[in-house]
């Protein structure tokens, strides 16, 4: 998916800053074969079942508005511990706007974990 991602520290926070838009450049997906009864033929890996997902539903409904999402993430504070992650809980707020042309969105972290951060 070609979406354009910025990241950003500032004063301790971590932000992630996300934009797509209903014209980007679709990879093509070939369809798995199917029988004369509508099933797969072949067992789908997970990886194709998301590419097809995304490929026919992403823009399938027309959204418009803001929102606003909170989560649990484990956060980087004894982190190679797992048995103390329950302990170790901070929120991640995600603020969005959905137009019809475009999804935008912006996450904002303080102590969470951030796997693959460089």
């Amino acid at each position: 998916m070609a979406a354009k991602i910025g990241h950003l520290k500032l004063f301790g926070y971590a932000l992630t800053f996300v934009l797509r838009h209903r014209f980007e450049k679709k990879k093509e997906v070939k369809m798995p074969e199917m029988d004369d009864d509508g099933q797969f033929t072949e067992e789908l890996t997970e990886e194709q079942l998301e590419e097809l997902f995304d490929s026919t539903y992403e823009w399938r409904e027309w959204e418009l508005g803001f929102w606003y999402k909170r989560y649990q993430v484990v956060g980087s504070r004894n982190f190679h511990k797992p048995k103390e992650w329950n302990n170790n809980l901070v929120y991640e707020h995600m603020l969005g706007i959905n137009l019809l042309w475009c999804k935008a969105w912006m996450t904002i972290q303080k102590g969470a974990m951030i796997l693959g951060d460089k």
